[in-house]
């Protein structure tokens, strides 16, 4: 970090404008500070641009001394970078197009607003050629684990710290034994994701058959969350 203290913003300068409508439909629905800097450096770069299609790749953004910094001490380096361009494009602030030709692959990225659609548009329809002999198609949307739709269906919006567990419980448990924890926690009316966790481990450990006997809905609220849940069912009966 430097010494040097900020004395603040020039009266006339160059800028990045940033539509109103970011900070009230866009910044609320980030999760992560790469979302947040990768959105602001593809912004700038691209408005520095003057050519009908405005548009940058991650391998630009990281280029910049000062991006390559930001995303460094603020995001966790260039996975992050990578990581919040496309949650940009999953939020809608910036569109992506796979260019393939020459023998090389690269995907570009746009703001999102009528003259970055247009041109869009144009590229996939073969109007308008973004790089020399390269062909522009749209990227296919990475897979997202099923069990974060699983999570996001039955127990509500996942954290950063949740989705940690989560990519842990994914690698650790088959995907048939996390679908049906999940519908045996929606069929016990039971949204926590500890409790989802504790049935995951012992079903893991050869003992689904022994939870799915007799006990009573108490016992095995008690087994998962602890001695507390019990009383905690009664009170809530």
């Amino acid at each position: 970090m430097s010494d040097a203290t900020f004395e603040g913003f020039p009266g006339i300068g160059k800028a990045t404008a940033i539509p109103n409508t970011f900070f009230s439909a866009v910044l609320p629905a980030m999760r992560e500070p790469g979302d947040l800097l990768a959105f602001l450096w593809v912004a700038r770069l691209v408005q520095e641009q003057q050519d009908e299609a405005r548009f940058v790749t991650a391998e630009q953004v990281w280029a910049l001394p000062d991006a390559a910094s930001t995303f460094e001490a603020l995001a966790g380096g260039r996975e992050s970078l990578e990581r919040g361009l496309a949650a940009c494009v999953e939020l809608g602030a910036l569109l992506a197009l796979d260019l393939a030709g020459g023998g090389s692959e690269e995907t570009v990225y746009f703001v999102n607003n009528p003259t970055s659609r247009r041109a869009v548009a144009r590229a996939r329809g073969g109007d308008l050629e973004l790089r020399p002999g390269a062909i522009a198609y749209e990227p296919q949307p990475a897979r997202r684990p099923n069990i974060f739709h699983l999570y996001e269906e039955h127990v509500g919006t996942i954290t950063p710290l949740v989705a940690e567990r989560l990519l842990v419980a994914a690698e650790q448990f088959p995907e048939h034994l996390i679908e049906s924890a999940f519908r045996e926690a929606a069929e016990r009316n039971v949204r926590n994701w500890k409790y989802i966790e504790r049935m995951l481990q012992n079903w893991s450990e050869g003992n689904q058959r022994h939870e799915a006997s007799g006990q009573s809905l108490a016992d095995r609220r008690r087994r998962f969350l602890g001695d507390g849940a019990a009383g905690s069912a009664s009170r809530n009966a």
